[in-house]
């Protein structure tokens, strides 16, 4: 291989590429990228065997040919580097990259080694969508998913494309958070995908902007930006069937401040925090929610503040760390609180005066039994 590259665009690849390449590896290839000189363009590609990242940037090739070197290492030297053009020749046990008046000599590793990685199918579920828009999405719904790797199916964001949307859903079965895009009409899929590698892609997304194609396919889900892509496998088993969890009407309605409302859990939260399995109880009533927490260890604290209530009063508990995720993630200056009765789970929406909600967020919680 022989080659020579912009300085910022090989900088770019090889920092695109290395965001997959972990700490600990199960297999001494997975810590290298495979770098790959053919038809004008270099290939750089890095995986931890559930997320792959692959990107191409033009380069002058004096001889193609394929090399694999040690990811951390190689994102070390490139960050070094002077703002002069890379030369990268060699053979695939030992390369030379130098750049301005430094040079290095490193040693490749088998690039055989390296595992292929799966094209995206011609037949695949593909749309586009806002990178914006995408990244909004994941933060939303993927804080809803379990970390318990003894339940798999749940440590997952289902997509499912249909009908013109794109729709994900977590839920660790304390909480479920569900968000619709529009997608495009008649491409139908569905994918669950581990929530990590779903946010690493919100955060490609995020940094590339203009928009992300996604396109679902069997075994696998790719997101494509631009000449950049990020490959997932998928994770086996069935989602639960989470639309049947969501109620079909509610009792109370509650209009409150966002902001206010973490405030003042944050605050009463406090002698609850790092209690096991203490709740924070909220009481609706007479145009106000009042907040109360306490222990017997700690202590007890209790909060009120204003909030538009249609429906009767009622008293329910949560778990306050879910509560806030879910607060956070509604996003509005206002939401809305639709309640059945202290034992069914309640539902967080966005909400804006005058119109229905600025996008169908809906995050549905399990209330907690007081002791």
């Amino acid at each position: 291989m022989e080659l020579v590259a912009e300085r910022a665009e090989f900088a770019d690849a090889v920092s695109w590429a290395t965001r997959t390449v972990g700490a600990r590896v199960t297999l001494p290839a997975l810590s290298g990228v495979l770098l790959e000189a053919a038809d004008g363009k270099l290939t750089c590609r890095a995986t931890d065997l559930e997320v792959a990242a692959e990107i191409r940037i033009p380069v002058r090739i004096e001889q193609p040919g394929r090399v694999l070197l040690p990811g951390r290492l190689l994102s070390q030297l490139v960050a070094k580097f002077p703002d002069a053009p890379v030369h990268v020749k060699g053979e695939p046990d030992r390369v030379e990259i130098s750049c301005g008046r430094a040079t290095f000599h490193v040693r490749g590793m088998p690039v055989d080694d390296f595992p292929a990685l799966p094209e995206p199918a011609e037949d695949a579920a593909q749309g586009v969508v806002k990178a914006d828009a995408f990244s909004r999405l994941v933060a939303q719904v993927a804080r809803a998913a379990s970390s318990d790797e003894a339940r798999p199916v749940l440590t997952g964001v289902q997509l499912e494309a249909a009908g013109g949307s794109l729709t994900a859903a977590a839920t660790d079965s304390y909480r479920l958070a569900v968000r619709s895009l529009t997608w495009e009409e008649g491409v139908e899929g569905t994918a669950l995908v581990p929530a990590r590698a779903l946010q690493e892609a919100a955060k490609a997304a995020s940094d590339a902007g203009g928009a992300v194609t996604v396109a679902l396919e069997a075994g696998q889900v790719s997101f494509l930006f631009g000449d950049r892509r990020l490959t997932t496998r998928l994770i086996e088993g069935s989602f639960p069937n989470y639309r049947a969890l969501l109620p079909d009407a509610h009792e109370t309605s509650v209009v409150v401040e966002r902001a206010a409302l973490i405030e003042a859990l944050q605050r009463v939260a406090v002698v609850a925090m790092g209690q096991a399995n203490t709740p924070i109880s909220l009481t609706f009533g007479d145009g106000s929610v009042d907040l109360q927490a306490g222990s017997q260890e700690v202590g007890d604290a209790a909060e009120a503040l204003p909030a538009e209530i249609d429906g009767e009063g009622l008293t329910i508990a949560f778990n306050p760390g879910f509560l806030l995720a879910g607060l956070e993630a509604t996003g509005t200056d206002r939401i809305r609180i639709e309640l059945r009765d202290g034992l069914k789970p309640a539902v967080l929406k966005p909400h804006v005066d005058g119109d229905d909600t600025t996008d169908d967020f809906t995050y549905l919680l399990m209330p907690m039994r007081v002791s």
